[in-house]
């Protein structure tokens, strides 16, 4: 059985959020922030501003760089849809790796793509504040994204169950605050 292109309903939350802020943050789309949440676009708290604004600003340096250079720019597919780029699998894997501190890892998934080293410089850092903003937000990706795995169309709920099978919760306290 081939491998099928993986899907939003084959992702974890956490990984949706990511991809749909890169894609946000790349076609430079941002929502207005909420006074009643304190929140800046809908999601992040107004902290992660600074942070956010920097990741669009490596972004869109790479873009520059690489429209400058008569290269392809980054494709990346507009934030409402459904299927994933190789390129935004990339970007997952990349913020996986910053998330589990292999900085070296993230330059080595983008020298394989983008031979520039000052565009993986601005992609690295992007990616790097990105997963920043998601962990401190509370969101940390899964350690493995699927890769090398067939998928079944609409099978995004099993797959992701199956790359957490291994988790295993600790011990629960018997006088927790909600008994």
């Amino acid at each position: 059985m081939t491998r099928l292109s993986l899907s939003l309903s084959d992702l974890c939350c956490c990984e949706r959020l990511a991809l749909w802020s890169i894609r946000c943050l790349i076609s430079h789309y941002r929502l207005p922030s909420c006074p009643e949440t304190k929140t800046t676009d809908g999601l992040f708290p107004a902290c992660f501003r600074p942070a956010l604004d920097a990741a669009e600003g490596a972004f869109a340096d790479a873009t520059y760089h690489l429209k400058a250079a008569d290269e392809p720019l980054l494709a990346v597919n507009a934030p409402g849809m459904q299927s994933l780029t190789a390129l935004e699998e990339r970007f997952l894997r990349g913020i996986i790796a910053a998330q589990n501190e292999g900085q070296r890892e993230v330059f080595v998934l983008l020298a394989e793509v983008f031979p520039d080293r000052f565009v993986q410089g601005c992609l690295a850092m992007a990616l790097t504040l990105l997963a920043d903003c998601l962990a401190g937000a509370g969101h940390w990706l899964p350690k493995k994204l699927l890769q090398d795995e067939t998928t079944i169309s609409g099978g995004g709920a099993l797959s992701s169950i199956s790359r957490w099978r291994s988790v295993r919760g600790g011990p629960v306290r018997s006088d927790s605050f909600w008994v």
